[in-house]
């Protein structure tokens, strides 16, 4: 049984690193920990329209080249919640984002090599290992 839909989205630097957010212990959804950006879909909504609604609400900014990357579902007690996952550049500066971000507490560039030791939402490592790995010699 479906219990949930979302839709997130890898914003990747020119020099293969992604922007994470930080959301701290008292965020309604994965306190304490680096997440990538996106939430739940709305009613009549398409996965690509969430992802461009969030990104307009937590950062202010409007995407061109969003790609489709890959449909996960993942278990729950009760049930099975759908995360649909997109890719985009990043073709802001990481200042103008920070002033902008409206939701989590911080944000920043990450490497592969550092998200491994990062706090991240439960099912955000799982992600960006895939993305990593389809990625490995991109850049």
């Amino acid at each position: 049984m479906i219990i949930g839909k979302g839709a997130g989205i890898i914003l990747i630097a020119n020099n293969g690193m992604i922007l994470l957010q930080y959301r701290d212990k008292d965020n309604r959804w994965n306190q304490d920990s680096w997440s990538e950006f996106g939430g739940q879909i709305e009613e009549g909504e398409t996965p690509e329209e969430t992802v461009k609604r969030e990104l307009k609400e937590e950062l202010g900014v409007e995407l061109v080249d969003l790609k489709f990357f890959k449909k996960y579902e993942f278990q729950r007690k009760k049930g099975i919640y759908e995360q649909f996952v997109f890719t985009a550049s990043l073709n802001y500066p990481l200042e103008r984002l920070k002033k902008q971000q409206k939701e989590g507490n911080n944000l920043a560039l990450f490497a592969y090599e550092k998200i491994k030791n990062l706090k991240m939402a439960d099912y955000t490592k799982e992600i960006l290992e895939d993305f990593f790995k389809s990625v490995q010699n991109k850049f």
